[in-house]
């Protein structure tokens, strides 16, 4: 009798998880294997804890077999943070579109692994495409996210933190370089260089293409690639022993180059944004105690701006299968008529 009763309590209250966005900013680890996708970086294990707020943003083709087409973050149990251009060019509706919790490999399934419909998506009213100002994207979940050791919050700066010495940055993602040599699809790490709005403004760097908006990060040889947009980068605080998220992956020049870091959107100028668009104040985290003051947030009013839903780009294995064909095609009209 008392273990029916205590399977039915099981089959009632279901499994213990913690409440999304007690706990954020974990931090990145569990990391052995080199890797060509986040440039410079190296696989993420799983069971290891590391990266528990990255998610798997997927546009599904032919069910069941679904596309990863970029990254974001969990902000809080029903919301998630990417980059506006990763939804431009959509071929198929949005509720075709999956957003996967919890895993380090794209094939990835079992119990740890936690698979959500996207309910609403609000890109950010300023948006230009192609030269990527306001670069920001919320989605809104079809249901809320169990957190658990795997899957945890990501922490963002308020407008009062200060982020003046950021040494221990990382970024993650599933990204591919132009020429993929290797099939495993485990999720990357990598640490990367943060530099300064200056320097990556100066002549050299990236002359006069960054704004207030935007954050740069890496170097020649590590950094972000194609696949890695809507992806976190984040660093560490010293004082309370976690990381905040500072950029969501926007653009970049080529993969890694010298001089060419890669752009970000900044989450500490989006943070009124963000919450705003939610409609919700944010659960203070809980961090490693430390000296020092502990992050704190304010309230937002309810949003009053939504875009409609933008389309799903196509699968760069198509373009260029396509693009290969036209190739072969125009050299044989060539032949024909010459």
């Amino acid at each position: 009798m008392i273990l029916l009763c205590i399977l039915i309590l099981l089959a009632l209250c279901g499994p213990a998880h913690g409440t999304c966005g007690q706990t954020c900013g974990l931090r990145p680890m569990g990391s052995t294997l080199s890797s060509t996708r986040v440039v410079g970086g190296s696989d993420v294990m799983p069971g290891t804890g590391a990266w528990a707020g990255i998610a798997s943003i997927r546009c599904y083709w032919n069910p069941p077999v679904s596309v990863h087409v970029c990254g974001g973050t969990l902000i809080n149990s029903h919301w998630l943070l990417s980059a506006a251009h990763c939804f431009v060019n959509r071929t198929n509706p949005l509720s075709e579109w999956a957003v996967v919790f919890g895993a380090t490999s794209l094939a990835q399934t079992g119990p740890d692994v936690e698979v959500r419909r996207i309910k609403r998506l609000i890109i950010h009213e300023e948006y230009v495409p192609h030269l990527e100002f306001n670069d920001m994207a919320l989605v809104e979940l079809d249901r809320p996210v169990r957190c658990r050791s795997n899957i945890q919050t990501a922490c963002l700066p308020g407008p009062s933190v200060k982020l003046s010495e950021m040494k221990n940055c990382y970024v993650a993602g599933w990204g591919d370089r132009i020429v993929k040599s290797s099939g495993r699809d485990i999720l990357q790490q990598a640490k990367v260089q943060y530099v300064n709005n200056q320097i990556c403004n100066s002549s050299e760097w990236l002359d006069g293409y960054i704004y207030d908006f935007n954050v740069c990060a890496g170097q020649g040889g590590i950094g972000t690639c194609q696949g890695d947009s809507g992806g976190p980068l984040v660093c560490e605080e010293k004082r309370a022993g976690f990381f905040w998220q500072i950029g969501v992956t926007s653009w970049g020049i080529g993969c890694a180059r010298p001089k060419r870091p890669s752009v970000f959107m900044s989450t500490q100028y989006y943070y009124n944004w963000i919450w705003k668009m939610m409609g919700r104040k944010p659960v203070t985290p809980t961090v490693t105690p430390a000296p020092g003051p502990v992050p704190t947030y304010t309230a937002a009013p309810q949003p009053t701006v939504t875009q409609p839903t933008q389309p799903c780009p196509f699968p760069r294995e198509k373009l260029k299968q396509f693009f290969i064909m036209l190739k072969d095609l125009l050299q044989y009209l060539k032949g024909k008529l010459f």
